[in-house]
C-alpha cells in the first residue's frame, strides 16, 4: 500500500479528475488524502476521502482581497507564498509517498521539485486551452509564478509548461481537444478524461417514460467565479416553446427570479452519468468536465463559454471539430440558442462527430494509467517517469 497525497482547490471543474484519480487508487488498496480550501470539503469528505486545510492560505482566501478575483486567486492558490512552508508542514503531519498537485498551484509544485517525495503534475483540461503559450493567461500568471519559485530557490521558467514539464505530467483530455497538442511536450500525456464516481442521487425524471421530446441538458459553471444567471435566462427562454424537455442544472446560481416553463426543470445539481445517457444535446459554458462528460456519452453541445480559463478555447475546438456549435456566451441572444439548438439537433452530424470523440475517449488509457505510473513513483526499486524535455 502506498499513501497518496493530493493538493488542490477549488476550480470547480478541476477537482473531478482528482478525485476521479483517488477513487481508483483507493480501490487498488492505497491510502488517499486530499488537501485544499474549505469550500472543497464537502465534496472531497463526501466521497469519504481525508480532507486537510490549508490554513494560511484558506484564511487570506476567506478574508478576500480589495485586488479583485483574479489577484486574490494568485495570492492564495496560483502562485501563494504561503504553500512554501504550509506544504513542507502538511507533509510532516501527512506523509505521504507520492504528492498529486493541480498544475495551477504553482507554489506546490516549485516546492515538489525540491522535495525528497516524488510529485506529479496533473494538468487537468487541454494544457493548449488552459494556459496556451504567449497567451493572456501565461501572461498574467507568469510574473508571479517566477516570484514565487524565487522564493523557494527554483530556477525562473519561460513559460507556464516549463513549469509543469519539470515534473511528470498527467493530462486527463485527448490531444483532439487540445487546439496546440502537436506543440505539447513529449512529457505530456494525454490519458483522456477521468470522472468522479458521484454517489447516486435521488432524483427522478418528471416527465412520461413515452414523452418523445429531445432532452436538452442546461449546465453552466459550478464554481464560484461566474454569475450564471444570464446564460440560465437567456437559454430557458429559447427552449420555452415545449418542443423539447430541458433540464438544467443552477449549482450555486440564484434563479429565484427565473420563470421556468412548463418543459423545463430546474435542480441544483445531479451527476452527469445519470442524465447524459438520456440527452439529445448540452447547453453550456464548455468547461473541460462538461465537455468532456458529454462527448464521452457521444453527447453534442450548444457553448456559451465564459470569457475566461479554458471556456473560449474548447468551444471553438468543438465546433470545429464538428461536435458543437460555439456562440459568444456574454452576447447569444434567445433566438441565438433557440437556433443553435435546433441546428444540432436536426443535423445528425453533430452527434456523429460526438460520437466519434467518445470513441477516441473509450479508447483512452484514462484511471487505468494514472494509477499505474502513479504506482511506478511509489515504488523505490523503479526509475521515477522520464520528463523529456
Amino acid at each position: 500500500m502506498a499513501r497518496y497525497l493530493f493538493l488542490t482547490w477549488d476550480g470547480a471543474g478541476n477537482q473531478t479528475p482528482a478525485v476521479g484519480i483517488g477513487q481508483a487508487l483507493r480501490e487498488r488498496g492505497h491510502d488517499v488524502a486530499f488537501a485544499g480550501y474549505e469550500s472543497q470539503r464537502p465534496v472531497i469528505a463526501g466521497r469519504d476521502f481525508r480532507f486537510a486545510l490549508l490554513e494560511r492560505s484558506a484564511a487570506l482566501w476567506r478574508e478576500g482581497s480589495s485586488k479583485g478575483v483574479f489577484e486574490l486567486k494568485i495570492e492564495t492558490v496560483w502562485a501563494s507564498l504561503h504553500h512554501l512552508d504550509e506544504i513542507p508542514e502538511l507533509m510532516a503531519r501527512e506523509p505521504c509517498d507520492v504528492l498529486v498537485i493541480d498544475c495551477l498551484m504553482f507554489g506546490v509544485l516549485a516546492v515538489a521539485e525540491s522535495a525528497r517525495v516524488p510529485a506529479v503534475a496533473l494538468v487537468h483540461s487541454a494544457p493548449g486551452a488552459l494556459v496556451p503559450p504567449g497567451g493572456q493567461f501565461e501572461a498574467a500568471l507568469l510574473g508571479p509564478v517566477n516570484s514565487v519559485r524565487a522564493a523557494a530557490e527554483r530556477p525562473a521558467v519561460h513559460s507556464i509548461w516549463d513549469a509543469w514539464a519539470r515534473l511528470p505530467a498527467i493530462c486527463t483530455s485527448i490531444g483532439e481537444l487540445d487546439p496546440l497538442a502537436k506543440q505539447a511536450p513529449a512529457s505530456f500525456q494525454y490519458i483522456g478524461p477521468i470522472f468522479d464516481r458521484a454517489p447516486a442521487s435521488q432524483w427522478r425524471m418528471p416527465w412520461a417514460v413515452h414523452d418523445a421530446r429531445p432532452l436538452v441538458l442546461v449546465s453552466f459553471s459550478t464554481g464560484p467565479y461566474w454569475d450564471q444567471a444570464s446564460r440560465i435566462r437567456r437559454t430557458v427562454e429559447a427552449l420555452a416553446d415545449g418542443g423539447c424537455r430541458v433540464l438544467i442544472t443552477t449549482g450555486s446560481t440564484d434563479v429565484a427570479d427565473i420563470a421556468v416553463p412548463r418543459n423545463a426543470v430546474l435542480i441544483r445539481h445531479i451527476p452527469h452519468a445519470e442524465i447524459l445517457p438520456h440527452a439529445a444535446v448540452t447547453v453550456t459554458h464548455a468547461g473541460h468536465g462538461t465537455v468532456a462528460a458529454s462527448l464521452a456519452h457521444g453527447v453534442p453541445m450548444v457553448c456559451l463559454p465564459n470569457p475566461a480559463a479554458d471556456q473560449p478555447a474548447l468551444a471553438a475546438q468543438v465546433h470545429a471539430l464538428g461536435a458543437a456549435v460555439a456562440l459568444n456566451g456574454e452576447s447569444a441572444t434567445a433566438a441565438d440558442i433557440e437556433a443553435a439548438v435546433h441546428r444540432v439537433l436536426a443535423h445528425p452530424s453533430y452527434a456523429a462527430a460526438a460520437r466519434r470523440l467518445a470513441k477516441a475517449i473509450a479508447g483512452a488509457p484514462g484511471a487505468a494509467m494514472a494509477v499505474r505510473r502513479l504506482e511506478e513513483l511509489a515504488q523505490p526499486t523503479l526509475q521515477p517517469l522520464s520528463t523529456k524535455r
